[in-house]
């Protein structure tokens, strides 16, 4: 192989190599940055707890006494143990089959749920979501907008 021909495997070379180097840099960022929102909304919950703000009183008083939360992962986990065995009745919606540590009945995301006060999003690709339950129900938010209504809540008894 003459020399213009090594140079040619040699930058073509380097140049796969800056593409999985990129493509892992960006998969390691995206990752980082979706551990930060997940720490951002648990210290959320957090100080809505510290402060006796509860998740179920606000629900209840904007009338929301059937709630579904979308996504039993670790922040849909989390929602559930702070409202089961309130008065909110829960329902849960996920993609996956393997949930067998809550106690309410879990459909696929494209169950016809007509009888929902709200349903509360908790991944963090809520746009795509809201966009496929729009079909079936109206009232959607997602765990961002709940949180910061309920510090609204907080804030407004506070003064």
């Amino acid at each position: 192989m003459n020399s213009g021909g090594k140079g040619i495997f040699i930058l073509l070379g380097f140049g796969i190599c800056k593409y999985f180097a990129d493509k892992l840099n960006k998969e390691k960022d995206y990752t980082i940055e979706k551990k930060n929102l997940y720490i951002q909304i648990l210290d959320r919950l957090l100080v809505l707890r510290e402060r006796g703000i509860s998740l179920n009183k606000y629900l209840q008083e904007k009338n929301h006494k059937k709630v579904a939360i979308y996504g039993l992962g670790m922040i849909g986990s989390h929602l559930y143990e702070a409202l089961k065995g309130t008065e909110v009745e829960l329902i849960g919606i996920d993609k996956s089959k393997v949930y067998n540590n809550f106690r309410m009945p879990i459909y696929k995301p494209d169950y016809n749920l007509n009888d929902i006060d709200l349903i509360i999003v908790t991944p963090f690709d809520y746009k795509e979501i809201f966009h496929d339950l729009q079909k079936y129900h109206k009232k959607i938010i997602s765990i961002h907008q709940l949180l910061n209504e309920c510090e609204k809540y907080l804030y407004t008894c506070s003064n």
